[in-house]
């Protein structure tokens, strides 16, 4: 493989308080790689230090709901007003989780009643249930239905639902389902006192510092934090099919036929080198991140960063970038590390002769 500096260079110039940390996987193997601008040295080895993952959290909270479907605790195609309480509205009940997960079910971004510049530094925190179920009494986007569109709103929704159902807290059912079984022990959303002495501050593009997200009500959307060291475990599971999960996994992988086009539970599907991937990306106000395998070949990538890709300036653009998300699009202002991931991985293949 070539020098990863090359491909790294562009993305880490100028970024004074830099730390960019990358798992490769080929095969059965995992290398580390990591990238800091910042003159003060950690006793933390990269692999083990933690980020803020964005919506690569998504994917975690569709492989619990076909975990729990296994379990027959429910269903995928249940309807979504099976599971709202005191909000009465037919719509719900034309939407299922599947859809949820898919981002079909017409729900957008965020809530109408979510006004992100209440707390402009920590936009989520101030969004409570009832501000969510009073949304809901009244929502009905039936003509979008089936249709893509991306949604923070619906599958952090459908996270809500499956903790009630469960009966757990989120981070009890990640355990319980992947964390505990793939051996993952630096994934959560809540972080005990050892795990927040390595996690990472989190920087705009700008270079300042911002606040750590709490993500409220929408955690399954994008709540958990984790290092290259256990996501790259995770590539490494979807890779193999020796484990506790891999029939849950492997589901995860198969694409449904919704509306007009293929989609998976929690994954998004894209091309490298006529290579079929599955992957995912997060940004939060101050992190950036990017994960795809292709497991035909066994090879996958992880990239962690605690740079955004968005200023704080942008913060009320940001659901428009999320909508960029299945377009794979740059967004106009800051560099996601999406770009460089897949140079990356498009090296990775290359250099493995597939």
């Amino acid at each position: 493989m070539e020098d990863l500096e090359s491909f790294v260079s562009d993305y880490t110039k100028d970024k004074k308080h830099l730390h960019l940390a990358i798992g490769i996987v080929r095969e059965g193997d995992i290398e580390y790689h990591s990238f800091s601008n910042n003159k003060k040295k950690s006793m933390i080895p990269p692999e083990n230090m933690l980020y803020e993952i964005g919506s690569i959290t998504k994917v975690f909270t569709s492989i619990l709901l076909l975990e729990m479907e296994r379990e027959r605790l429910l269903s995928s195609d249940d309807v979504v007003g099976k599971f709202v309480q005191n909000a009465e509205n037919d719509y719900l009940n034309k939407i299922t989780l599947k859809n949820l997960a898919t981002h079909t079910s017409g729900l957008p971004v965020l809530a109408t009643n979510h006004i992100l510049t209440k707390k402009r530094s920590n936009p989520y925190s101030m969004y409570t249930e009832e501000d969510l179920t009073a949304f809901l009494s009244n929502a009905d986007y039936t003509d979008s239905i089936v249709s893509f569109g991306y949604s923070n709103l619906g599958v952090g929704l459908l996270g809500n639902i499956l903790c009630k159902v469960s009966g757990n807290t989120y981070d009890e059912l990640l355990k319980k389902y992947i964390t505990r079984p793939l051996k993952m022990n630096e994934t959560a959303v809540m972080l005990d006192s050892e795990q927040n002495s390595r996690f990472l501050n989190g920087h705009a593009s700008t270079g300042r510092r911002v606040p750590h997200w709490d993500l409220s009500i929408y955690e399954g959307a994008g709540g958990i934090k984790s290092s290259v060291s256990d996501l790259s475990l995770f590539v490494q599971a979807n890779l193999n099919d020796d484990h506790p999960i891999a029939s849950t996994l492997q589901k995860s992988h198969l694409p449904i036929w919704i509306g007009n086009s293929n989609l998976y539970f929690g994954w998004g599907g894209d091309k490298i080198l006529d290579k079929g991937i599955l992957w995912h990306n997060g940004g939060t106000a101050g992190f950036n991140s990017y994960l795809a395998f292709n497991k035909e070949l066994r090879a996958g990538v992880v990239l962690l960063s605690n740079y955004s890709f968005f200023t704080n300036s942008l913060m009320d653009y940001y659901l428009a970038q999320l909508l960029k998300w299945f377009t794979k699009k740059e967004p106009s202002q800051g560099t996601m590390i999406d770009f460089t991931g897949k140079k990356i991985f498009e090296s990775i293949l290359r250099s493995e002769g597939i």
